[in-house]
């Protein structure tokens, strides 16, 4: 029977470090992460596992290296722009700074590159962007907030991917069939739009704009209209579906990093906050972005699987309850002023408060 880490860990490791390390596997198979030992001719006498999320590598764990003995167990990063400019807390960033993996020469990174970490240059670091060794209790936090970035980003990855590829198959509901587009209109629909209480003064942006579904609809009943979306090759079409409105602005961009740098009258989101898993965020955000009574127009899909499931690929997604929404909404400042149901979706509606 094929060892597995902890037993590993039992065997190898004790007291604080024992501790440590079975709690962050703990922590990686919550997430469920998964573990392959690393039997290559350079690790094959060793402990290396690679943890990956899908195909993709996470982080790295060495246990009693013989060649490291002054180490009891390593954790390695991997490669990640989720490190460059991340919203986490000073104390998270400190820690972090302390365990950048500077070059050793081993040979493995070409002398190592300068990179941004949490917002700060260095110089000559290697391809794995931090190691611990003999992490404790006190590191934990700092671990799991690096797994969670890591793990985050492809999420996000897979979720731009399966949008362009939809691009790639000629998906583009634009140019849906009649009943295709009755079809969708029970997520959303003149209903929903007329929640925006649209006319020419009145400045858009739409979350998770797509190809331009609701946009072609939207955009000649405002003043200026604004589209964000994550997926390159979608914002393409999206230009190219809108190019008949001069007052349309599209941007490809993460909604929750993007500094838009003005306020708008409305903002609408329909079947994108499930790609979005840190909602109250997102919702904070739309706040922020509002003018004083402006309104926030949003469509959540009912239903609750973790995945959308294509047949030939799964998108992780983060299911959204109405509850949570409207304790969202109310925890933002926002005033709920209507909410109800359509066969697939629930809709809200919120104001912002003029001061």
């Amino acid at each position: 029977m094929t060892k597995q880490i902890e037993t590993y860990i039992e065997e190898n490791l004790s007291d604080e470090s024992k501790i440590t390390a079975l709690e962050l596997v703990e922590f990686l198979r919550d997430n469920e992460l998964t573990f392959y030992k690393d039997t290559c001719d350079c690790w094959k006498d060793k402990i290396y596992y690679w943890v990956k999320l899908g195909d993709e590598c996470v982080c790295f764990i060495a246990i009693k290296d013989p060649d490291e003995p002054d180490n009891l167990w390593t954790i390695w990063s991997d490669d990640s722009f989720a490190y460059e400019d991340a919203s986490i807390s000073d104390e998270i960033k400190n820690v972090g700074w302390q365990y950048v993996d500077h070059c050793g020469n081993c040979g493995s990174c070409g002398g190592g590159k300068e990179k941004i970490i949490f917002g700060k240059s260095f110089p000559r670091v290697c391809g794995c962007t931090f190691r611990i060794d003999n992490a404790t209790q006190e590191d934990l936090p700092f671990l799991k907030t690096m797994i969670d970035l890591r793990i985050k980003e492809l999420l996000r990855n897979d979720a731009i991917s399966h949008y362009d590829l939809l691009i790639d198959e000629d998906n583009d509901p634009v140019h849906d069939p009649e009943p295709l587009q009755d079809y969708m209109n029970k997520w959303d629909g003149p209903v929903f739009i007329e929640q925006m209480q649209l006319n020419s003064s009145k400045s858009v942006l739409e979350i998770g704009v797509g190809t331009g579904r609701l946009a072609v609809r939207v955009a000649p009943l405002c003043g200026e209209f604004y589209g964000v979306d994550i997926s390159s090759k979608t914002i393409e079409r999206a230009k190219e579906n809108l190019a008949e409105f001069e007052n349309v602005r599209l941007t490809c961009a993460d909604f929750l990093s993007y500094e838009f740098g003005r306020a708008f009258d409305v903002v609408y989101s329909s079947l994108t906050f499930m790609h979005i898993e840190d909602k109250q965020t997102a919702i904070n955000k739309v706040a922020a972005l509002l003018k004083d009574g402006g309104k926030f127009v949003l469509s959540v899909d009912k239903n609750k699987d973790g995945f959308i499931d294509t047949g030939t690929r799964k998108i992780t997604v983060f299911p959204d309850t109405p509850d949570e929404i409207k304790t969202y909404i109310k925890n933002s400042g926002l005033l709920l002023t209507e909410q109800y149901e359509t066969e697939f979706a629930h809709i809200f509606a919120a104001k912002k408060k003029c001061k």
